[in-house]
């Protein structure tokens, strides 16, 4: 009787240890104020996406998405409402995106996000109708509803690219998008593309500064 009570104790044991494992895992895998992937995650997600692009020629493009004029809403609101801000985003955006995209948290007000069997014209469409949805952000006092816009450096996976190229043509796009104006998306062309890249507006914010 007693070594079928150790017997049960222990698989009680490797269950528990097994279940707290798994729990481990997924905390180091979600931000915790945005329920995100983390940024460590979302770099494998890319890695794996961009293995999966190469193996199959799918289409994959990554946009590194920056919310504009966040660092505003915390000096003029205080940080819990850019907490709130930064929960509201992530959570319109992931309802917004198509099924088997990934959204993760990179940075600050800072995200990526990862269209997979999508090319680029239609990669920009999407990130131009998740802008047109995105609804206004309650802030803590109740009263304050604070638009919410975002810029965008959007590009899409070559056979030769790695994360490193990858990121590097989506930062250098979002750049871009931010010093024209923002609430905007810019794309970001590989070397065989033109050397010019080409600039998408929506035409709500054509003419537009800061």
């Amino acid at each position: 009787m007693a070594a079928g009570t150790d017997i049960s104790a222990l698989k009680h044991n490797e269950k528990s240890l097994h279940q707290a494992h798994e729990a481990a895992l997924l905390a180091a895998r979600t931000d915790l104020l945005t329920g995100l992937p983390t940024r460590r995650h979302i770099m494998e997600l890319l890695d794996e996406a961009l293995a999966t692009s190469r193996q199959s020629g799918s289409g994959l493009c990554a946009a590194i998405i920056d919310i504009d004029h966040f660092k505003g809403i915390n000096d003029t609101y205080g940080h819990d409402a850019g907490d709130v801000v930064l929960q509201h985003f992530a959570r319109a955006c992931r309802e917004r995106v198509p099924p088997g995209s990934h959204l993760g948290r990179i940075g600050g007000e800072e995200f990526l996000l990862l269209l997979t069997d999508v090319r680029l014209n239609d990669a920009d469409r999407r990130l131009d109708a998740v802008r047109a949805g995105l609804p206004a952000a309650v802030l803590p006092d109740r009263a304050t509803r604070r638009p919410v816009a975002f810029s965008a450096g959007l590009t899409e996976a070559l056979s030769h690219d790695d994360r490193s190229s990858i990121l590097s043509r989506a930062d250098r796009a979002l750049y871009a998008a931010k010093s024209e104006g923002r609430n905007r998306t810019r794309i970001g062309f590989g070397m065989e593309k033109p050397a010019t890249q080409a600039a998408h507006v929506p035409a709500s914010n054509a003419g537009r500064g800061n």
